[in-house]
């Protein structure tokens, strides 16, 4: 039995009535693990904080909304993955991307902790981390302490008054590509760090799912789609893209971006990484 997406105020009169037996299953689910909840069939913010600490507990994304992956850990079932097959363009024995599944085994453990802890299939993280930096293979200098994206910018920033940030490097830090004037995480120095690194990318693209399913009614591979433009073109630009009936990578650099990363990932998930 497949269960719906909870989050607050669902099962509210002014909001979602028909959920609040879902609800009253969710928080009678949440008093037999030990958290103190009422039973009421309203998802009010005591039910949101009993959530957020048993996602916190439970090694999940501490978004307070109950998914797929919070619904499986609730009921001890297997998680799911929502996104079948992915198919791939690319030759199985493609020599750039073999090289950075080898360059990858060293990330292996990380990314699946990060995976695990946003919900995003391990062979997507490999698919993003290949379109962005080749697994470090593309950085100067190579490997996850490299800088990427030296393309010259002309507007001005509080921390940056050069077209180049200033100390040397590219826009794009290390593996995942943090960009420079759109992350504080990447002007410091955790971005070096190939686990923060990686942690904040998948941080970067959880947000991005979060801020455009709140705002559509997307779901599963179209919403992964949509999540991966936003990580790279921001999440507003994605959901602009959808309400004027562009291509959701209408505004992603090369205007390919999810759909290069899908291709990937889907080469990576025939290689083992799901």
């Amino acid at each position: 039995m497949s269960h719906p997406m909870l989050r607050l105020y669902d099962g509210f009169e002014n909001t979602s009535p028909q959920l609040r037996e879902e609800v009253s299953e969710l928080q009678e689910t949440l008093a037999t693990h030990g958290y103190t909840v009422q039973d009421s069939g309203l998802f009010d913010g005591e039910t949101e904080r009993s959530v957020k600490r048993f996602q916190t507990d439970h090694g999940l994304d501490d978004d307070g909304v109950v998914g797929p992956l919070t619904w499986a850990a609730l009921l001890d079932t297997e998680s799911p993955d929502l996104l079948g097959v992915i198919p791939t363009t690319y030759a199985g024995d493609d020599p750039s991307l073999l090289k950075q599944q080898l360059q990858t085994q060293q990330y292996q453990q990380i990314i699946v902790s990060a995976g695990r802890k946003y919900g995003i299939p391990v062979y997507i993280i490999a698919g993003i981390g290949s379109r962005e930096s080749a697994w470090g293979l593309a950085l100067k200098p190579l490997g996850p302490r490299g800088t990427g994206d030296f393309q010259k910018r002309n507007n001005r920033t509080p921390f940056r008054t050069g077209s180049l940030p200033p100390d040397g490097g590219g826009f794009g830090r290390g593996l995942m590509q943090i960009d420079y004037d759109a992350h504080a995480f990447a002007r410091s120095e955790l971005w070096r760090d190939p686990k923060e690194n990686i942690l904040y990318g998948c941080r970067v693209l959880s947000d991005s799912r979060d801020f455009i399913q709140q705002r559509t009614s997307l779901e599963g591979r179209t919403l992964l789609r949509a999540a991966l433009a936003g990580y790279n073109a921001g999440p507003q630009n994605a959901v602009k893209a959808l309400s004027a009936g562009y291509d959701i990578d209408f505004y992603t650099a090369g205007r390919d971006y999810s759909a290069d990363v899908l291709d990937r990932a889907g080469w990576f998930q025939v290689h083992g990484w799901t």
